[in-house]
């Protein structure tokens, strides 16, 4: 499982695009194989990093949500 290589799991992303795809690479690596047992100790830091991605995802989310908000009530 290579999601993390390179990266420090709590290190923030600097776009959403890659941050989303960063997320979508974990989730594709954590789905679980046919007659395997999963590897926790792999496991952990995919998920470690995967909730530091859809932390920052949300954030962003909620920025442009309020911006338009902004926008539609000025």
């Amino acid at each position: 499982m290579s999601g993390t290589q390179g990266t420090k799991v709590d290190e923030a992303p600097t776009k959403f695009a890659d941050a989303y795809a960063e997320l979508q690479r974990i989730a594709a690596e954590l789905k679980p194989a046919p007659n395997k047992v999963p590897d926790v100790d792999a496991i952990e830091p995919l998920v470690r990093r995967a909730n530091v991605l859809a932390k920052y995802c949300q954030q962003r989310i909620d920025a442009v949500r309020a911006l338009v908000d902004e926008q539609q009530s000025g």
